[in-house]
């Protein structure tokens, strides 16, 4: 079975072609995501939106597509709980 998590949903990579991969992924329908660049690795950190203290059970899809880096894709999905930040999962693929 799948490991869940609060703030987090179903995730998937796929690669699109030679140089791009697709991340499709689902977040509570009370948070919001940045995509960032952070040293040759994505970072998909996941945040309630402003006033929310719990994220929500129901979830919204999300779809980022972004070119491989140094002949690889790695993206860590980063969840900003009231607890503290949990750093994974963690998506790796070398070309």
């Amino acid at each position: 079975m799948p490991t869940t998590y609060t703030m987090l949903g179903i995730y998937t990579f796929e690669q699109t072609n030679n140089d791009d991969f697709k991340v499709d992924f689902e977040i509570p329908d009370n948070c919001y995501y940045d995509f960032d660049e952070v040293s040759d690795e994505y970072v998909i950190a996941i945040r309630l939106n402003p006033g929310q203290t719990d994220p929500s059970t129901n979830f919204t899809s999300c779809t980022e597509t972004a070119p491989v880096i140094k002949n690889a894709f790695i993206t860590t999905f980063e969840q900003h709980e009231r607890t503290g930040v949990i750093r994974k999962p963690k998506g790796h693929f070398e070309l």
